[in-house]
């Protein structure tokens, strides 16, 4: 997913990290915002799957499609699945958090009145999951929903990791799609106690969005 010398600048590269995270938000978020402001159906650990998918597909070959600040901290902690420095580290994750934000913007725009209409009733639970995750709190307390996420995280690296390692032996080409359906597993086992975060960026960049949009309360409120 990396490459020692890469062809491509480093502003190239973050593009690239904005794009692919863009596509992750744009489709995944948007496919909960789509169920839960529209009457849409509940695919969402498909639709992050496939978006992870075309999002490592498309930017693979020019960043290494990290798209997540915890697959670029373990490869600034590890070189593996491909040598990056910290300062790399930072313009990736600053990029992705860029990108999630800007496709939350558009699913905002898209999704505005049944939001509105939803606050209404439900008051800041009504952006959990589609702008920031929300966790279940009748399944999992504090500890328990910081264990789930921690062990979602590890197995995502992990499974990330075993894919990309050439003396395992995956196809590469293959790596897209074996990669989303890791993330789609893990949302359809945790998603619906946890909310699956797994991605720093996929959070942090919708809940901005929820700041700007309806304030701290809103930002920081309860599950639902």
């Amino acid at each position: 997913m990396a490459e020692d010398k890469p062809k491509y600048s480093l502003a190239a590269r973050c593009a690239a990290e904005a794009v692919g995270t863009f596509t992750i938000v744009a489709g995944g978020c948007g496919a909960v915002s789509a169920a839960r402001y529209a009457g849409g159906p509940p695919i969402a650990a498909s639709a992050f799957a496939g978006s992870v998918m075309i999002g490592v597909y498309a930017t693979g070959s020019v960043s290494g499609a990290h798209l997540n600040p915890a697959v670029t901290a373990a490869c600034v902690a590890t070189s593996k699945p491909g040598p990056c420095s910290p300062d790399e580290g930072l313009c990736y994750a600053a990029s992705q958090t860029v990108g999630a934000f800007l496709a939350a913007c558009c699913n905002f725009g898209m999704y505005k009145t049944g939001i509105r209409a939803l606050e209404k009733t439900e008051g800041s639970a009504a952006w959990g999951n589609a702008f920031g995750v929300a966790h279940n709190p009748k399944f999992l307390g504090t500890r328990a929903l910081f264990l789930t996420e921690i062990g979602s995280t590890a197995a995502l690296l992990f499974g990330v990791n075993a894919i990309v390692d050439p003396e395992l032996g995956a196809p590469p080409q293959a790596a897209p799609f074996l990669i989303g359906s890791i993330v789609g597993l893990l949302i359809f086992v945790t998603g619906p106690v946890s909310g699956c975060g797994m991605n720093p960026a996929r959070d942090v960049g919708p809940r901005l969005v929820t700041l700007l949009a309806s304030g701290p309360s809103s930002a920081l409120g309860p599950s639902p």
